[in-house]
């Protein structure tokens, strides 16, 4: 199918689909083409959401259209799952449509915006092969009525029938199949479950040198509150609680024992995109807040640090395609909590330096690299990441996992002891 970016004037401040090209499913209709136009990329709420088809009749006899009374649409919300939301035909429009060669029409479907919608949203058209696009809304005033599947939305009461113009979009006479019909994207209704977002990278592997260690982590983030306008930069409205656990698995020993898990909470204030921008980055992230490492142990084994720390983040290149990522983690330690681990600088320092080269769909190396005060203590930590569905095909998820540490403290247990190992296994998220 091919996609058309179209425009046009009338188009209210309203959202609705990058621009594409659809065809209808009836046989009747196989030579009619329909299209979305292309609208702002920013919306409020003081207008519905709107979803604006453009009806063209591009062959050499009039072309018959059957016009549906809804729309179906899913609207994903910062880290929530789809939700549906049903728009309405506008008033006027009709039922059938013949349009004679050369013409066309605009016919526009509408509903109040959800009370839950605000921020940074992802759109998709239900049933039909269209790309999404993300529109930043701003809440102003009250919030409206939700919009619930399978209930009418409420339309905007200004809206009139579009007229024929003069110029005639054309567009792919593929068919959208009729078994996708307006059934929306299925997702998990618990508001405080979408909250949770991938942070660190998620993985399993197993290695060896000499000794048996397979090593896994588990890493996500909440986002405490969404913001009414997506611009806001106050300390709520981008305050984020992570946990981190990564653990090293005896796993070949008799009853597999964990030789050591770090337990990492985290609070802190994050701005995915500053607006920053050079001849050199073209985005720059900031996060800055307070951690916490143990190994959730007492004695001799026990091991604990909190730090306060800043993360700025620049990316390099086309972020679509292979650039590079820098992003030093700058942090000073408590000394109330070093006890047990007093000189854990002379092995860590006080900067983790991240770097990343590849690309989102293909290959990515990332590289942590610490170097202590003392000496030439230090540590290199390298992953490197391959999408299994270039391996297998497009129905499986996760990333091919390559590893290898050297240096001191692979864990906060053994922070002042040096190593080597490398690893192979499964990535879930990167």
């Amino acid at each position: 199918m091919r996609s058309l970016m179209c425009g046009g004037h009338g188009v209210h401040r309203v959202v609705a689909m990058s621009a594409l090209s659809i065809a209808l499913a009836c046989p009747t209709l196989s030579h009619a083409t329909v299209s979305v136009l292309q609208p702002p990329r920013e919306a409020t709420t003081q207008q519905p959401l709107e979803v604006t088809l453009m009806y063209s009749g591009d062959q050499e006899t009039p072309s018959d259209f059957e016009i549906p009374s809804q729309l179906t649409v899913t609207l994903t919300n910062g880290d929530l799952p789809p939700k549906p939301v049903v728009l309405t035909r506008e008033p006027g429009a009709p039922d059938h449509l013949t349009l004679p060669a050369g013409q066309f029409r605009k016919i526009r479907f509408s509903a109040a915006w959800p009370d839950w919608a605000r921020g940074f949203l992802k759109i998709d058209v239900v049933g039909l092969d269209a790309s999404p696009v993300i529109v930043a809304l701003t809440r102003t005033g009250p919030g409206t009525a939700v919009a619930t599947a399978g209930q009418p939305a409420a339309t905007s009461q200004t809206s009139q029938p579009a007229q024929p113009d003069q110029s005639v979009v054309q567009a792919s006479t593929q068919p959208v199949s009729p078994a996708s019909g307006n059934r929306p994207l299925p997702g998990m209704d618990s508001l405080f479950m979408s909250r949770f977002s991938i942070f660190e990278p998620i993985y399993f592997a197993d290695g060896s040198n000499g000794n048996n260690m397979a090593r896994f982590q588990f890493s996500l983030k909440f986002r405490v509150a969404i913001p009414d306008d997506p611009r806001s930069r106050g300390l709520f409205d981008n305050l984020y609680f992570a946990y981190t656990q990564t653990s090293l698995w005896d796993i070949r020993e008799h009853q597999s024992p964990f030789h050591d898990t770090a337990y990492m909470p985290q609070v802190f204030y994050s701005i995915p995109d500053t607006g920053w921008t050079s001849p050199i980055f073209k985005q720059m992230s900031a996060m800055a807040g307070l951690g916490h490492e143990s190994n959730g142990r007492d004695g001799d084994e026990s091991r604990s640090i909190d730090i306060v720390f800043v993360r700025p983040t620049w990316e390099i290149g086309d972020t679509q395609s292979n650039h590079l990522t820098i992003s030093p983690k700058v942090y000073y330690y408590f000394p109330f909590r070093k006890k047990d681990n007093p000189d854990i600088a002379d092995f860590r320092g006080y900067v983790d330096l991240l770097v990343k080269y590849g690309s989102p769909d293909s290959w990515q190396l990332a590289t942590t690299l610490r170097k202590g005060t003392k000496s030439w203590y230090g540590s290199v930590d390298t992953q490197l990441t391959y999408p299994l569905a270039r391996i297998f095909g497009n129905k499986w998820g996760g990333y091919l996992w390559l590893g290898y540490f050297n240096g001191f403290g692979e864990t906060i247990l053994d922070y002042n002891k040096k190593h080597w190992i490398a690893r192979i296994g499964l990535a879930l998220a990167r």
